[in-house]
């Protein structure tokens, strides 16, 4: 059996300080290691917020989206309104085309836009109560058109039966 040979003083205080130099090594490792993670989580914590932020940008995009169609969606019925009222004075669609610089398929669309919401608000009161429309008057004031009764809306003192006819209104001239 072989013997284990005896240590001297130096083998083992150099052992201790080797010890002692790898422990101070592994702190040294283990907080930078801790560093480099919190810096992780701080990239992390930024892509994070990124994303926050760019979800709420898309809501109040989609917000202002809703907002911006339906105001279009008014402004188109108002021309419509001004179209239906050109056709209650006479005008044919193609010299409306030409005047306002559309198309005369364009024109017939909005007039049947304004026919058709005409009829909707007559049968959704029974054809005794009363929708309100507006358009753009002469010199570009707004005004009120009422359509009262199913008889038709009511422009510059000439009622419009429906978007076919016109009747004299109070006063007195198409």
């Amino acid at each position: 059996m072989a013997t284990k040979p005896k240590r001297t003083a130096q083998e083992i205080a150099a052992r201790k300080r080797a010890l002692a130099r790898a422990l101070d090594l592994n702190a040294e490792r283990l907080k930078r290691e801790q560093e480099l993670t919190g810096l992780a989580a701080d990239f992390l914590m930024t892509r994070e917020l990124e994303t926050d932020v760019l979800a709420a940008l898309e809501e109040e995009i989609a917000g202002l989206r809703a907002v911006a169609e339906a105001e279009c969606g008014r402004l188109r019925r108002q021309g419509a309104s001004v179209v239906a009222l050109l056709v209650a004075r006479g005008e044919g669609a193609g010299r409306i085309a030409q005047r306002l610089g559309l198309g005369v398929g364009e024109v017939r669309q909005l007039r049947d836009d304004a026919a058709s919401r005409v009829q909707e608000a007559a049968a959704g009161r029974g054809g005794a109560g009363s929708a309100k429309m507006t358009a753009t008057g002469p010199g570009g004031a707004v005004a009120g058109a009422s359509v009262a009764g199913g008889s038709g809306a009511s422009w510059g003192g000439v009622e419009v039966s429906g978007v076919d006819g016109v009747r004299r209104g109070a006063a007195g001239g198409v």
